[in-house]
């Protein structure tokens, strides 16, 4: 944990870096998101999967969360990509330069250690972000209209129970041992984690099979006849029809890829925005994104 004593416009703060063994500060955190997002992190920082990448830079007033960013690192073979979320700042505090001093440390002390910058923001701060170099870009989802009788089950499935030792074992091996799948790379074995494992309610917990002959894991929904492929962990590249073959016993009529894959053949695209966010990403990684017609992964949101 850091700590440093800041003065922004002759008023004085406390900035609090990576602190979340702290719990009394932690859980006045947990207020704050309850309070913007009705959601906490306890469960996630309970579950141990709280790792190093997942970094909170929140200011304080006394006792009083004021200001906050939390940082979300993927591993890349040199590199790191980084991720802005959770942005809030109290009602009380708003206007006064507390967001842009986080947004300028943080640029600072991950300078020349990152490849590139992301973030999610809804459409009433279109125009502050473009301050610190973030552009807005389009987002692409690819899918398929095909019936799953369209699809040979050559491989068979079984539904993994996190609860029962051996299966948590499974998962949390190829977690970590992914080659990804995924055009962009954003691989996060605590993010994983965090929406399989430490918040059933999000559904993904109870979505979560393993397909033996292919030795991968994948996280896969039904919706209104959609087969959402939402995540696939395995050692190596997977074909994906076979993957969707092993669903073949659900009754879907379309196929949506919650991410970008590599191999596009066979799959249309098509505009995608969540709800009303926006992505931003900084200047490095605006022409992947435009020229690949990228999506960040479901599982990598924050």
């Amino acid at each position: 944990m850091k700590t440093e004593n800041i003065k922004i416009k002759d008023k004085n703060y406390t900035l609090f870096i990576q602190y979340q063994h702290d719990e009394k500060l932690r859980m006045e955190f947990n207020r704050m998101t309850q309070h913007f997002w009705e959601f906490d992190f306890e469960n996630y920082y309970q579950s141990g999967f709280w790792g190093d990448n997942c970094i909170l830079y929140s200011l304080f007033v006394n006792d009083k969360i004021v200001s906050h960013i939390t940082v979300s690192l993927f591993e890349k073979a040199e590199k790191t990509l980084m991720q802005l979320g959770t942005v809030m700042t109290d009602e009380n505090h708003q206007k006064q330069g507390l967001n842009r001093f986080l947004m300028e440390r943080i640029s600072v002390d991950f300078k020349d250690k990152i490849e590139g910058t992301f973030l999610f923001a809804n459409e009433t701060v279109l125009d502050y972000y473009p301050k610190f170099g973030l552009i807005p870009v389009p987002e692409f989802e690819h899918f398929q209209i095909k019936r799953n009788t369209d699809f040979i089950q050559k491989y068979k499935k079984r539904k993994l129970n996190l609860e029962n030792g051996k299966d948590f074992k499974l998962f949390e091996l190829l977690v970590e041992k992914n080659n990804t799948n995924s055009k962009f790379q954003t691989k996060n074995k605590g993010l994983s984690f965090f929406y399989c494992y430490a918040y059933p309610q999000m559904g993904f917990k109870d979505a979560i099979y393993f397909i033996d002959e292919l030795n991968c894991v994948v996280v896969a929904q039904l919706e209104r006849q959609v087969l959402h492929i939402v995540e696939i962990f395995s050692e190596s590249e997977m074909k994906l029809d076979e993957v969707i073959g092993s669903f073949s016993d659900f009754p879907f009529e379309e196929i949506v890829l919650d991410f970008t894959p590599k191999q596009t053949t066979g799959f249309q695209s098509r505009d995608y925005k969540e709800d009303d966010l926006q992505l931003f990403v900084s200047n490095e990684l605006q022409l992947a994104f435009i020229e690949g017609q990228l999506r960040i992964n479901s599982l990598a949101h924050t």
